[in-house]
């Protein structure tokens, strides 16, 4: 029998998974050199301060708060918008308040019940509760886990889940990572099932005001 050698697609294959392996270590070393504007632990703290409280009062507190330590960094009132996310088969609803190509915080939930997969992403993201549960099933397992308010879910990057989530949960959330590769997954469903293209709109027009509003912020730390 002469010697197996790989295909033509055989190596496309193999190019193609070390041309994203060289990437994912290419933003995880870009990503360690960098400084952030928020902690994970900061947002999480917030969260369980507020915890329990009516969603739309604590949401209120939270943004008062966020703008006393980050001036400069949250988006005015009159671009917070309550936007529809249809993602890997569920459906929520987010208030951006900042965002940039490393970091976002938002409020994020859910007036009726809903599930589905939760996302594959290159970034980590923490959700706190609010209001109402939150039920994880963790690829690999054979059982749930429920979380309430005050508590924290972890989804680390390249982490998949099963999401669902009860009617009247609300939470905050921060991501770090690679924040325009989530974007992919969470337009999808908009754009392909959905085709809800207004939404669409307002997703990047919001997503565009606070690349710019950082945009702002850094230009004036440069001068001053």
């Amino acid at each position: 029998m002469g010697r197996w050698e790989p295909g033509p697609r055989a190596l496309r294959v193999g190019l193609v998974l070390l041309g994203l392996g060289l990437l994912a270590l290419g933003l995880r070393t870009w990503l360690g050199s960098l400084r952030f504007q928020f902690e994970p632990r900061e947002i999480a703290e917030l969260g369980r301060q507020h915890a329990g409280l009516d969603h739309e009062l604590a949401f209120s507190k939270i943004i008062v708060e966020l703008r006393k330590k980050h001036p400069g960094h949250i988006l005015p009132d009159e671009d917070l918008q309550w936007v529809f996310v249809n993602a890997g088969g569920w459906m929520g609803s987010m208030c951006l308040l900042h965002a940039s190509l490393t970091e976002y915080v938002l409020l994020f939930g859910t007036a009726i019940d809903t599930g589905g997969h939760s996302g594959r992403y290159w970034a980590d993201i923490s959700d706190t509760i609010i209001s109402g549960t939150f039920k994880q099933w963790k690829e690999g397992t054979t059982r749930s886990e429920i979380y309430y308010p005050g508590d924290t879910i972890v989804h680390q990057s390249g982490e998949a889940t099963a999401v669902q989530w009860t009617a009247g949960t609300w939470m905050v959330e921060y991501g770090r990572g690679f924040i325009p590769s989530t974007l992919t997954f969470a337009l999808a469903d908009t754009i392909f099932s959905t085709q809800d293209f207004l939404t669409l709109f307002y997703v990047l027009r919001v997503y565009a005001k606070a690349l710019f509003l950082e945009a702002c912020a850094s230009f004036s730390h440069l001068v001053h």
